[in-house]
């Protein structure tokens, strides 16, 4: 049986109308994930820590709103179209459930030269599948774009818009370090930047040093540059390339392990199993170098999900991209992550690819 085509949520025009696009079309949903993930807030579960809370949300409110001027008119138009307080909206988008402990699921992220050397790049978005939707994003400023937010936010991660560039996302889990709060941006509206508004990977690491973020980030540009990062609150370790490879999971490596380690970090977390699946991608792409097709890829992500492999129960979306030979098409697979999942959509408008 074949896993159906996932549905793309199309949402065109100025930043409040693609939130209330996005908020009359995920009403249901939005709602529902305010509950999961916003609960504790009304409820009152949290009221001890609301004031420390409110701070920390003033200050994200008065910096990205600073950064990123359109973001408040789109959120608005997020709580406007699913009939929620403006508030609420920014919770979602600011990851107000995750205070203190920035990250989100595990993750995997690889690039490696495939056929003729031209860079084959993909990886798994894991966590709950619920909370999600797919969507394909026609701003009037900026670059057009498919990506992966939590229903109800202005957020962006695993994707690829119309300019070539596609980025991976995966979470730096880093147990013991402490985490300087009021500092910190959440990771996927750097990722929303990067995809509206980044067209290479040179854009890409600026961004890096420009904001202060947690995760593990691969990009893949049009023109075949490949860009491999640990970053960690203000700094970051662009990672060396090995053998063309580029590989992250859940883990730092490298430079950024040492740097970590003088901050608290006492090792990967075994639960995650991110030593394992950064080892399946590493031998795969072995096997693969120069060959490695999307097909090839196929095969790979979408073998039987298992516990601690690569496709794994968790396992919400998987994506492959060739930017320089299909500059606009990215593959999507939905849970349950299978070989016939696999569709592939032009990311300027959204469509299935019907010669796919």
């Amino acid at each position: 049986m074949k896993t159906p085509a996932p549905s793309v949520l199309l949402l065109h025009g100025a930043p409040r109308e693609l939130g209330r696009q996005q908020g009359r079309a995920g009403r249901s949903q939005i709602h529902a994930n305010i509950a999961v993930l916003l609960g504790d807030f009304i409820t009152g579960i949290k009221a001890a820590r609301m004031e420390e809370i409110s701070t920390w949300q003033k200050r994200l409110r008065t910096f990205c709103f600073d950064h990123w001027p359109w973001m408040q008119e789109e959120i608005h138009g997020i709580a406007e179209g699913a009939g929620i307080e403006p508030e609420l909206a920014e919770l979602l988008s600011f990851r107000a459930w995750q205070y203190e402990v920035y990250h989100a699921g595990a993750c995997s992220s690889f690039a490696l030269p495939g056929a003729d050397g031209h860079i084959l790049t993909g990886g798994t978005l894991d966590d709950p599948r619920f909370l999600y939707t797919i969507a394909q994003v026609q701003p009037t400023s900026g670059l057009r774009y498919l990506s992966f937010p939590i229903a109800g936010t202005v957020w962006a991660n695993r994707g690829m818009n119309e300019a070539g560039l596609a980025l991976g996302i995966s979470s730096l889990i880093s147990p013991g370090v402490e985490f300087e709060l009021d500092q910190l941006v959440p990771v996927d509206l750097v990722f929303r930047d990067m995809l509206q508004f980044c067209s290479t990977v040179a854009e890409v690491e600026t961004r890096c040093r420009q904001f202060k973020f947690f995760c593990n980030l691969i990009a893949v540009d049009a023109s075949g540059v490949v860009f491999s990062s640990s970053n960690y609150c203000g700094n970051f370790t662009s990672h060396p390339l090995t053998n063309g490879h580029a590989c992250l999971t859940n883990h730092p490596v490298g430079e950024a392990d040492a740097a970590l380690r003088q901050r608290g970090y006492t090792g990967p977390d075994a639960s995650g199993y991110s030593l394992e699946r950064l080892e399946q991608i590493t031998i795969w792409m072995d096997a693969h170098h120069g060959s490695a097709s999307v097909k090839e890829a196929i095969a790979f992500l979408g073998a039987i999900p298992q516990v601690g492999r690569v496709n794994n129960p968790n396992t919400a979306f998987a994506t492959i991209a060739q930017p320089q030979t299909d500059p606009h098409i990215l593959w999507v697979a939905q849970q349950p992550v299978t070989p016939t999942a696999f569709h592939a959509f032009d990311v300027r408008t959204g469509k299935r690819v019907v010669n796919e």
